[in-house]
């Protein structure tokens, strides 16, 4: 799953870590170029989110249109897919207004996601689920996800054994390919032609 990358080449990207300076940068900019702004962030989606966010303020988002801000409710998921298909529909949106989709924010995965697309992985093992929801509830979640360990050891560390269902999922994925997600998940750089053309990181200030 990628965002096409016709519209992908008529978008600007500005990342960095915290305290880089990116609201301030991305509204210059924005300003400047004619663009309306993407949130690249996966917390500053969901609604009371506010400390530790850096979200632009009332004023910030005045003077420049903020999208993928505030649109969902603490208690709801949000994968990389979902976020890849939100972005797409808005920039699509801006793109038939006259305007620039400019994405600001520092969640390095969610750049990847857009820049490079996400692997989607094989069709559902409906009973191969079946067995591993079986095993989950009669050995718990431990031992599913040590499972996971022995034939996917990075997936596993960034899985939390309660992450049952995608625990399950990435068990699925190697019974059906043979292969580790993590190795199937590695994304490969778009072809030259189809690469943005505008994509800048900023770097925090010195401190001297």
């Amino acid at each position: 799953m990628q965002i096409d990358p016709a519209v992908l080449q008529q978008c600007w990207f500005l990342a960095g870590p915290t305290a880089a300076g990116k609201t301030v940068a991305g509204i210059a900019l924005a300003e400047r170029i004619g663009a309306e702004i993407v949130a690249l962030d996966s917390m500053t989606l969901y609604r009371g989110m506010d400390i530790g966010t850096a979200k632009p303020s009332d004023d910030e988002r005045a003077r420049v249109p903020h999208h993928l801000l505030d649109v969902l409710e603490p208690n709801e998921d949000c994968s990389v897919a979902d976020y890849l298909q939100r972005a797409d529909r808005v920039c699509r949106d801006v793109i038939a207004r006259g305007r620039t989709p400019l994405f600001v924010g520092g969640t390095g995965l969610y750049l990847r996601a857009v820049l490079r697309g996400i692997f989607e992985g094989p069709p559902a093992d409906w009973e191969f689920r079946r067995k591993l929801e079986a095993e989950c509830a009669e050995h718990g979640a431990r031992a599913l996800h040590d499972r996971l360990k022995q034939v996917d050891p990075p997936t596993a560390m960034r899985l939390a054994p309660a992450d049952v269902r995608r625990v399950i999922r990435a068990l699925e994925v190697h019974h059906v390919t043979g292969h580790p997600a993590s190795q199937l998940q590695q994304q490969m750089p778009l072809p030259p032609e189809q690469r943005p053309k505008h994509v800048y990181w900023l770097h925090p200030p010195r401190p001297w």
